[in-house]
């Protein structure tokens, strides 16, 4: 049975990322980097495999890939966000400032505010592009002319099964799990979005992970990525 990677340091992560993006900047500057590729964003249900499945995609790609967990340590510190912001030029800049300035999701309310900052944050990695995109809602952020939108799903009771396994819990302890999480995720995107996650026409491509492992369904999603863009970084061949 497939195993998740290891937990990675999000502040380092971070860090690396916008120093490439700033050399990257420097180099686009005098005609030396090309224009950024389009994203890829993977929404998932819980215990579907889509994180690794849209590491791999990232890996495929080269591009850079954010995670639930490093998108949440952005919009959680003001630090990373300023170096984020600092890695755009200040005409982009004014224009995410302005977004982010509009009433987007009315009264001032922490989750309201964490949502903002998560917008800023995927419209901060939009502008650099080339990049896969885990979860935050970043299908609905994102205009659908520029970024791949995918979906990994998974029978219900094959992720309760495989969750209990690699967790050691039981079947009940994992479905409790599953239910609790995939309630967050429903509510968090129908709360800040007025979407439900579940609808197949959100997405340009869904992927059924019962029987393909992350590494045959990443190349599901960089053949999709091939079909709406025309074509691959050079790196995919």
């Amino acid at each position: 049975m497939f195993k998740e990677p290891a937990p990675r340091s999000a502040q380092k992560l971070v860090d690396e990322q916008v120093h490439r993006w700033e050399q990257s900047e420097k180099k686009r500057t005098v005609g030396e980097v090309p224009e950024p590729w389009p994203l890829i964003t993977v929404s998932r249900e819980f215990g579907a495999l889509g994180t690794v499945t849209g590491e791999r995609a990232a890996e495929k790609l080269g591009f850079s890939f954010w995670d639930q967990e490093i998108v949440h340590v952005i919009a959680g510190q003001t630090g990373i966000q300023e170096a984020l912001l600092a890695s755009l030029d200040e005409q982009t800049r004014t224009r995410i400032e302005d977004f982010i300035g509009e009433s987007v999701f009315g009264a001032e309310t922490t989750a309201a505010k964490y949502v903002r900052q998560v917008i800023r944050v995927v419209r901060t990695i939009e502008r650099h592009g080339s990049a896969v995109v885990i979860g935050r809602g970043a299908q609905f952020i994102l205009a659908p002319d520029v970024a791949l939108r995918a979906r990994v799903v998974c029978p219900y009771e094959k992720r309760v099964a495989d969750y209990a396994e690699r967790e050691g819990l039981s079947q009940r302890e994992a479905k409790r799990k599953l239910v609790q999480v995939e309630r967050e995720r429903q509510t968090f995107i129908r709360r800040h979005y007025e979407r439900e996650v579940g609808d197949p026409v959100h997405y340009d491509v869904i992927v059924n992970t019962e029987n393909i492992p992350p590494d045959a369904a990443a190349d599901v999603l960089v053949a999709a990525y091939r079909s709406k863009f025309g074509r691959l970084p050079e790196r995919t061949g």
